[in-house]
């Protein structure tokens, strides 16, 4: 299991850097766009286009795996904190299977469209300006991938009773997983 979370970890963090990136980025070319729109009456020709299919989308699915990773995703917990711990621990093992599953089927049927994109060339018109957008299209199945990957990693490590969590220390805070498990 550890040599799984060694492979698995270092592939969430960079999908957390890619998310990172994409972020200061979009923050860029929209200060950019609306300075140079207002300032001298001149926008970047696309923004809406690169922020919404591209910066939006990357960001979106990057940070799936991510927040698994960290059980960072929202929860109710109404009636399971009543729960002994190993049926709390059965159901979120439970849950994390089920989510690998969906997100697997999910990853295939968004790489079979991405490919369809990409073979005829997706392309959105905005003005005079052509914006191929097909390659947005594989953040999708690349972010849920690694979803599924890491739903099923959280979920073997739950059922075994490791640690089912990785990434960076919370400088002495409480982590989630410590505050309603702990």
């Amino acid at each position: 299991m550890k040599f799984f979370q060694r492979v698995l970890e270092p592939l969430v963090s960079a999908m957390g850097l890619i998310g990172i990136i994409c972020v200061t980025l979009m923050m860029l070319h929209i200060t950019f766009d609306v300075v140079l729109r207002f300032v001298f009456n001149s926008p970047i020709r696309g923004t809406i286009t690169i922020v919404s299919h591209y910066y939006m989308v990357i960001l979106g699915f990057c940070s799936l795996a991510v927040a698994e990773s960290r059980d960072a995703h929202v929860s109710v917990e109404v009636f399971t904190e009543l729960m002994p711990r190993n049926v709390q621990n059965g159901l979120a093992a439970m849950a994390g299977f089920l989510a690998a599953i969906v997100f697997g089927f999910v990853t295939v049927r968004t790489w079979l469209e991405a490919i369809h994109k990409m073979e005829i060339g997706a392309a959105i018109q905005q003005g005079s300006l052509t914006i191929p957008v097909w390659p947005s299209y594989f953040a999708l199945p690349v972010g849920c991938g690694l979803m599924a990957v890491t739903a099923l990693w959280r979920s073997w490590a739950i059922s075994k009773g490791s640690k089912s969590t990785f990434g960076p220390e919370l400088n002495g805070e409480i982590s989630a997983e410590e505050l309603y498990h702990g």
